[in-house]
């Protein structure tokens, strides 16, 4: 009798692995979590601080977000420069100097917010105090 139970688990163990397979699982979590990663190893940095290393500027970066409806919310700086620091990380930069943001009249828009900065290659040392 026990050989018989041991038989019956075996099989519905192999039926409910079968039954599973073939089975894709999507989630938008992928290029969620790409994206906080890449933002992540960005660091911003302002101009006084970007001057004491050897960093190369790899040009200009900018971002905007729009609040086209009163139920959206508003535009906020630190999802702006997120967005800022993925474009620094797609140019193969780890820094960020953020110049300027500032809301600007933008005819579909309730509020528009826009930041412009600079993209850098930072060293992991300083070169200078």
């Amino acid at each position: 009798m026990n050989s018989a139970l041991i038989t019956m688990a075996c099989l519905l163990v192999g039926v409910v692995i079968s039954g599973c397979n073939g089975v894709d699982f999507r989630t938008n979590i992928g290029p969620y979590a790409k994206s906080r990663i890449a933002s992540a190893g960005v660091e911003e940095y302002s101009p006084v601080e970007i001057a004491r290393y050897d960093a190369v500027s790899l040009g200009l970066v900018e971002a905007s977000s729009c609040q086209e409806r009163i139920d959206e919310p508003a535009p906020e700086r630190s999802g702006v420069v997120r967005a800022m620091k993925q474009r620094v990380h797609k140019l193969g930069g780890n820094g960020v100097v953020v110049e300027s943001c500032a809301r600007v009249a933008q005819g579909t828009c309730r509020v528009y917010l826009e930041c412009r900065g600079t993209a850098y290659s930072v060293p992991q040392r300083q070169s200078r105090p």
